[in-house]
């Protein structure tokens, strides 16, 4: 029997053109403010990047709202990670749960079929997460999220195709390759697109409270 491909089941969602529009222009607002430019990083793909992860989050907070789901979102968000918190706050019987989106390259969705993470977003969480048991605290500033959503955009329309928990992932990433991106002009740590769970997304979704 043929494997089935992973990529057959999805949510989706379409944003009309005048709100990718507006992603785009708080995009290069967000550049400039930040002063990406004098990094000296790509600010067109940071750009992109950007838009890409806007348009995720809106079309995920409309399927939310569809369903009549209570939501915590972060919205846009202008400064550094340490401060951003969680893509997404739902609660899943009862209780409050994070959850993160990773929107994914073409490419990398559909001829490597795997998943990018910032290496240094998974060292430095580490690193928060040991703080955190040494004094006691359970606060991590900048926590990697419960659950993280894998998800493609194309003009406008998202996909939504499985998802992984913060377990899960942490114990992927571990043991995963680390990889420098040119293009980003960062590391990332690489991730099979297989450890995402169309069911589980499915059923974590069906189980968050209503509004």
């Amino acid at each position: 029997m043929a494997e089935k491909n992973i990529l057959e089941d999805f949510l989706e969602y379409k944003v009309p053109e005048n709100i990718l529009d507006f992603f785009r222009k708080q995009a290069e607002q967000k550049i400039e403010v930040e002063g990406w430019l004098k990094q000296g990083r790509n600010v067109d793909v940071k750009k992109e990047n950007f838009v890409h992860c806007w348009i995720t989050e809106e079309a995920f907070k409309q399927i939310l709202i569809e369903r009549k789901k209570w939501f915590r979102y972060r919205g846009l968000y202008f400064g550094d990670s340490v401060g951003a918190g969680a893509d997404f706050t739902v609660k899943v019987s009862g209780t409050e749960v994070t959850l993160g989106l990773r929107s994914v390259a073409p490419e990398s969705l559909y001829k490597w079929k795997s998943v990018a993470y910032p290496d240094d977003r998974f060292r430095d969480e580490q690193n928060n997460a040991q703080k955190s048991k040494i004094s006691g605290t359970s606060k991590q500033v900048g926590g990697i999220a419960d659950f993280h959503i894998v998800c493609n955009h194309d003009n406008g329309l998202t996909k939504f195709f499985g998802i992984i928990s913060k377990e899960k992932l942490l114990a992927t990433l571990e043991l995963s390759k680390r990889m420098y991106s040119k293009m980003n002009q960062e590391y990332f740590r690489i991730i099979d697109l297989k450890k995402f769970n169309f069911s589980d997304m499915i059923e974590v979704i069906d189980k968050m409270d209503e509004a």
